[in-house]
Order: structure tokens, then C-alpha cells, then sequence
């Protein structure tokens, strides 16, 4: 069995081939089944790497864990829904989770990857297997969950930064600053979404800023409230591999794809100082809370902890 690194011209046109063959997949998906938005607790679990065609996929935990938080949001809002179905990866990613073709929306991420990328974050190999008449493509998804960001840039309204004050121009300016920087002491900010007086989604990138849990809710000068719905993390004894906290609808979970099911987790109670460590997090805007200035004191932050030490620095590969 012969293995070695194959990345020629030809391998990236065959992989933007199955790549685009995926995206048709989820549109037909759609056509013929539809796609329910009520909310299935518990329904979906991705295991750790996966197959699809010739391609095997490993070191998966990061894009695991990111696809499980995704689809949190997803199934959180119609705003959520509406931004990610303009996204063509986004949407086919939700198709396929929700239609539980898991190695499809494995596939699909790991491709659009590999053809967005300028750094090409993952590592493709092929394998000559005397036993099998074509070889397979090995590709170790080992990265960190900063590298998918790229993802939504055509969605961003704005980015507010933790150590530069430094706004994207936007046409409602003052609208976003008010918003993000309710953040800044979180991470790197981007606001997710279609009008600018009202983002969808908050990503924050954490970056292991934080030895503290970050706010449950925040709420900004407009009494928009937006609600914490996922941490992508690592644990100091496996740095190496990542874990996502999930908020369901009345209860945190642990999500971790080496594991068959979901362990209880409390961000009130986890230790983010000697345990976890946080490297994004996820808010989503709540439509019930109304538009306007609020006076002060009607809404504030809510947080799981307010302990806040010097966050660690220390920074390590992700697979």
C-alpha cells in the first residue's frame, strides 16, 4: 500500500465535482421532501470522521462540533433559517443534518472547504490499496475552528475586534457598534445577518481569551436580546481535540463526536479555568424582545460567572 501527499490541480477539480454534485443533492432533497423548521431534541449526532464516495475523512472533531452547533442555531429562529438557506454550504449542511445523511454534510463542509481556502487547511492523501480498483483520498481535517469562519464572510455584516477598535464599513455604523461591542470583552466579533439594524447571529471568537463563562444573554441598547446557544471548546487534558457545549431548549448538553451520547453540561458550573477552554461562541438574536431604546437598567448581561482572571494564553493545534 503506497500513501502519499496528492494535492494536483486535477484532485481539486475532482473534489469541486463532488462538491457541486452535494449542493444538487440538497436542492433535490428539498424539492421532493421539504424541509421542516420544528425542532427534533436529540435527533442528530455526528461520530467521529466518516466516508463518502472515495474520500475518508479524519480528525473530524472540529467540523463535528461546529456542523452540531450550526444546526443549534438553525433550528433557534426563522431569522437563523433565512440567512443560512443563502448560503449555498450553509443551507445544503442543514439539508443534510436534518435529513440525517451525516457523512453528506461532512462531505459537503470538508469540500467547500478545500475550494475556499487559500491556506488549504487540510491535508489530502491518496492510498494505493492493492485490494481496492480505485484509491482513496484520506483527508485529515485537522484544524482550528478560526479556519471555517471564512464560511460566513459573505454573510458579515460587521466584525468588531477584541484588541484593535476596528468596524467594517456599514450602513447603519452606529447601529452595529452599539451591538458589538457589547461583546468585546468576549473575542473577536461578527455579526451574522441580512439588515444591518438587526444581525441574526453573533460569532464570537473566543480565541482562549476567557478563564470565565461568557454571558448567558446579552442584551444591547436597542433591548434586542441575544442568546448564548453554543461554546466550542477543548479541555485542557486533550488539547488536541474539540468538544462543543450545546443549549437545547431547556437544558446545556456536551457534545463530543468520540462519544455516543450527550453528557449534562453546566456553564454555571464548569471550571474554564483548570477545565475547559474556550475557543467560540455562538449567540443568536431572540425575536420576541421588542425595538427600541431601552431605558437603563430594563435590560442588562447575564453571566454564568462573574469571576474573570487573566485569561490563558497558551495555544495549541486542533485537530
Amino acid at each position: 500500500m503506497e500513501v502519499q501527499i496528492y494535492r494536483p490541480l486535477l484532485l481539486d477539480l475532482f473534489i469541486l465535482h463532488w462538491y457541486q454534485y452535494l449542493l444538487t443533492k440538497a436542492d433535490n432533497l428539498v424539492k421532493r421532501n421539504g424541509l421542516s423548521s420544528e425542532e427534533l431534541p436529540g435527533a442528530i449526532s455526528l461520530s467521529a470522521d466518516g466516508q463518502y464516495g472515495p474520500f475518508k475523512f479524519i480528525n473530524m472533531c472540529v467540523t463535528d462540533s461546529l456542523l452540531m452547533a450550526l444546526y443549534r442555531l438553525y433550528l433557534k429562529t426563522d431569522g437563523v433559517r433565512s440567512l443560512f438557506s443563502g448560503r449555498v454550504i450553509l443551507r445544503a449542511a442543514m439539508v443534510f443534518l436534518h435529513a440525517r445523511m451525516y457523512n453528506e454534510a461532512k462531505a459537503c463542509w470538508v469540500f467547500a472547504q478545500i475550494n475556499l481556502a487559500k491556506n488549504r487547511i487540510f491535508q489530502v492523501t491518496v492510498t494505493n490499496d492493492s485490494l481496492s480498483i480505485v484509491p482513496w483520498f484520506v483527508v485529515d481535517a485537522r484544524s482550528e475552528p478560526k479556519d471555517h469562519l471564512n464560511i460566513f464572510n459573505e454573510l458579515v455584516l460587521a466584525t468588531y475586534h477584541f484588541d484593535v477598535d476596528d468596524i467594517i464599513t456599514a450602513i447603519h455604523q452606529e447601529t452595529l457598534i452599539k451591538t458589538l461591542s457589547k461583546f468585546e470583552h468576549i473575542g473577536d466579533v461578527r455579526a451574522l445577518g441580512m439588515n444591518d439594524y438587526n444581525p441574526a447571529a453573533i460569532i464570537v471568537d473566543v480565541d482562549r481569551r476567557l478563564d470565565t463563562a461568557p454571558p448567558l444573554t446579552v442584551c444591547d441598547d436597542y433591548d434586542r436580546i441575544f442568546e448564548l446557544q453554543f461554546l466550542l471548546m477543548t479541555q485542557k487534558s486533550s488539547l488536541d481535540h474539540v468538544i462543543v457545549g450545546l443549549f437545547l431548549s431547556d437544558r446545556w448538553v456536551l457534545y463530543d463526536d468520540l462519544k455516543p451520547t450527550y453528557a449534562d453540561f453546566n456553564p454555571g458550573k464548569a471550571d474554564f479555568k483548570d477545565d475547559f477552554v474556550i475557543l467560540v461562541a455562538g449567540y443568536v438574536n431572540i425575536p420576541n424582545a421588542p425595538f427600541g431604546i431601552s431605558e437603563e437598567g430594563q435590560c442588562g448581561t447575564v453571566v454564568f460567572n462573574p469571576a474573570c482572571d487573566r485569561p490563558p494564553n497558551k495555544k495549541e493545534h486542533l485537530d
